[in-house]
This record gives C-alpha cells, structure tokens and sequence, in this order.
C-alpha cells in the first residue's frame, strides 16, 4: 500500500504544519489547493488516505468527497475531514457521504497522527 497521503487545504499555515508533522513520520505528502484539484489528484496518484478541509475555492470538500464515494476507482480511499466547521450537521453529513472520520480544527499533531494510524490499520 502507498504511504502517499493526499492534503486537500487552503490554508498554507495549515498546509506546512500538516506536511511537517506527516513527513517526520515518513509519509509522503501531496497538496492539493480545492475540490477540483484534489480529483484530480486522487485519480493521478492514488494516495492511501485523503485529508480533506471542506471550506475551499472552486469545489468544497463535501462535494469533492461525494463525487470521490461516487466513482468506483476512487471510493475506497479512506477520507479523514479536517475542517473548522464543527457542527453536528456538518460532522453528520461529512460521514454520510463516507469520510471514515472528522477532525476539528484547531487539532494536535499527534491527534492527528493517532486518527491516521487508525484509519490505515497502522
């Protein structure tokens, strides 16, 4: 399985302390600004696992994850929602459509990192 770990934000301080923390424990990291984009992306390379903010340009993350559950070669990526939204309406849709989890922001790295070793059965 590849390390290869899909980012999907908008937000660069965001983006630089996520890549940080995900390399220091040998992931590999691409970045992918919005919705559209990251499609793109997850077709392309086919990460292990997608972060994915909802709140971005062009295509949000609830739509990109809907399109990404929809299509075949894509829906069985694992998809942890990172996002300020902490609603329950918004943590409740994000799971219907399938993320396997959801993290508010702010969050610690090593919350973030123990969410992740779960999802990819590390």
């Amino acid at each position: 399985m590849s390390n290869k770990i899909l980012l999907v934000e908008d937000e660069k301080n965001i983006v630089l302390g996520v890549t940080i923390c995900l390399r220091s424990e040998g992931l590999e990291v691409e970045v992918a600004e919005d919705g559209a984009d990251a499609l793109r992306k997850i077709e392309a390379e086919k990460p292990a696992l997608v972060l994915l903010d909802l709140v971005m340009p062009k295509l949000n993350g609830l739509d990109a994850l809907q399109i990404m559950k929809e299509k075949e070669e894509m829906k069985d990526i694992p998809v942890i929602v990172l996002s300020a939204r902490a609603q329950e309406e918004d943590i409740q849709r994000a799971m219907d459509l399938g993320a396997n989890d959801y993290m508010a922001k702010p969050f610690r790295p090593d919350e973030l990192l123990a969410v992740i070793d779960r999802v990819l059965g590390r």
